[in-house]
């Protein structure tokens, strides 16, 4: 059976560790190989400041804070081109303590009928234990939690799914694919996060968009 295409689709990395944001900037990214010259001069720069610097490329968006470093793209086909900016990034600066790391995709999906849409909300959440609690409930967010990784690694898988806020009436999928350093609290530079991402990339990227089918699938989307 066919799959059926997101009507909205969002894939991110995340680092969590310490980070000097006013570096984040797109000549910076250009000098050292990592976008064009012709991106650098194209980018969309947002604000660039000693605590937080935000700009975006055709295909990509940057947001750096003091704690937290993110790209995300929108456009399925650059989800590689994503992977390689990440792992680029820190491949250079590797001297940046990098504690926890976030491969996290959204998908949202257009439900054939409102009344389907109820009853999806009544599969995953049934109704009648709120009975004479709450009066017409409705289900707002569902999150199932993998506590412990099958790859050994520190972390977890989060799935959420929601009403969507942007396709009505549609479905909102969100899977969080968390990971650790083993010492968090004594990360020295970049190298195990970064040899994590390579590691289990492909397969973070395959499981995130299998659970999400299969989700829809028993769902009867």
């Amino acid at each position: 059976m066919r799959q059926p295409q997101p009507n909205l689709y969002t894939l991110s990395i995340v680092f969590i560790g310490n980070f000097n944001p006013k570096i984040f900037q797109p000549s910076w990214f250009a000098s050292e190989g990592l976008i064009g010259k012709q991106e650098e001069e194209g980018a969309k720069v947002e604000i660039i400041h000693p605590d937080i610097a935000i700009f975006s490329l055709q295909w990509v968006r940057v947001q750096v804070l003091r704690e937290r470093f993110s790209v995300e793209t929108k456009q399925q086909p650059y989800d590689e081109a994503l992977r390689d900016l990440a792992f680029g990034t820190f491949t250079i600066l590797k001297h940046t303590p990098l504690k926890k790391m976030g491969i996290n995709m959204f998908m949202h999906f257009r439900v054939d009928s409102v009344e389907k849409w109820h009853g999806i909300g009544d599969k995953l959440a049934p109704k009648n234990i709120w009975e004479g609690i709450l009066q017409k409930p409705g289900m707002k967010s569902l999150i199932m939690k993998e506590s412990i990784r099958r790859d050994g690694y520190r972390g977890h898988i989060e799935i959420k799914i929601e009403p969507s806020p942007k396709v009505e009436p549609g479905l909102f999928f969100s899977i969080n694919d968390h990971v650790e350093v083993k010492e968090p609290d004594t990360a020295m530079g970049s190298d195990e996060i970064i040899t994590i991402l390579k590691e289990i990339w492909p397969e973070s990227h395959r499981r995130s968009e299998d659970m999400i089918y299969g989700l829809l699938e028993r769902l009867s989307v």
